[in-house]
């Protein structure tokens, strides 16, 4: 079989190894801890005008290490789209770590800079809340870049073993889209319910960091499908060696949609409004579209999974078993007859 042999000439496996899909989990989780850190500081800083030396190092902190692990994520990126990637996230964490400092520095000025102070105060929010917008999206975008790449031949597994891991992927996908919407419809039907209303937002939380993470490992299962030397190991137009445009879109829209819903409804959980980056609105667009691209995309993780080693040892011996009757069949018709 030269498939692949004609997927490496065309689309080389340069791929995460297990080792290095292990390091870009563990980065994206980092990220998406200190991330949500470093937002709930944000608008704790913001409520209560207070600038304490603990709090503001440890938010400049938290913005240093998810820009660490960003950097990290991206790293497997082909060259151009990484020094591209790079220097966004540079200037990125530039700007949220220049909006902390001059933060700082304007709670301690007198009245006469206070008019400088307030207008620097008013470009570095703008551009704070590009940040807060952008830098989930530019996150997500190379993490489901670089889990879309096909695995080395080397690291390929069983088909049963990635049968079983989309399973798992799958699962996770399922009861992280099925939390918020159970949540949802709870606060919908009773309204009354405080326990429903105070609480709801952390199962919200949990549900879109669980969300986050099966959504990382589907799109890994589907790519090691796709890594596999055979004729359609999953499911899809796409041809062997290449990851579907599909699975890639909508692991972008759950990672990213995860990350936004993640944080805002851990602000909610903590008791402010969700006034960070979009708003209500905002939370809203996430919420769905975290919820649709979970529940679409645990279906494609799991019809990626290959067929079975001996239904498909069967199939070949019934074909062989064909071609062998309709050789004696053939025989039987070319066998002269008698008189």
């Amino acid at each position: 079989m030269t498939t692949a042999s004609n997927t490496d000439s065309h689309n080389p496996r340069i791929g995460l190894d297990a080792r290095k899909m292990a390091i870009t989990a563990v980065a994206a989780l980092v990220f998406l801890v200190t991330w949500i850190g470093a937002g709930l500081l944000e608008v704790k800083a913001q409520d209560s005008y207070v600038s304490s030396p603990g709090p503001s190092l440890l938010h400049l902190a938290l913005i240093a290490v998810s820009g660490a692990a960003a950097i990290t994520v991206g790293r497997d990126l082909r060259p151009i789209p990484r020094s591209v990637f790079v220097v966004v996230t540079v200037v990125l964490c530039a700007i949220a770590l220049l909006k902390s400092i001059f933060t700082i520095d304007a709670f301690g000025t007198d009245t006469e800079g206070l008019a400088d102070a307030s207008m620097l105060l008013s470009v570095l929010d703008i551009l704070n809340l590009i940040v807060a917008v952008a830098f989930p999206l530019v996150v997500a975008l190379s993490l489901a870049a670089v889990t879309a790449r096909l695995i080395p031949i080397a690291e390929a597994t069983a088909p049963t073993a990635i049968r079983r891991r989309s399973r798992t992927a799958a699962t996770g996908l399922f009861v992280a889209a099925g939390s918020v919407v159970l949540v949802w419809l709870l606060r919908t039907m009773f309204v009354d319910v405080m326990f429903l209303l105070g609480y709801g937002d952390v199962f919200n939380a949990l549900g879109a960091a669980l969300g986050f993470l099966s959504a990382i490992f589907a799109l890994r299962v589907i790519a090691e499908s796709r890594s596999l030397p055979a004729d359609a190991p999953a499911v899809g137009a796409s041809p062997v060696g290449t990851t579907p445009r599909s699975a890639r879109t909508l692991a972008f829209v759950v990672i990213a949609c995860g990350l936004h819903l993640c944080l805002e409804s851990t602000i909610l959980a903590i008791g402010y409004p969700p006034a960070l980056t979009l708003g209500y609105p905002g939370w809203v667009v996430s919420m769905f579209g975290f919820v649709l691209g979970s529940f679409v995309l645990a279906v494609r993780t799991f019809n990626c999974a290959p067929t079975d080693d001996a239904q498909t040892r069967d199939e070949e011996s019934a074909l062989s078993g064909d071609e062998e009757s309709d050789k004696s069949h053939d025989r039987t018709i070319r066998r002269p007859a008698h008189d």
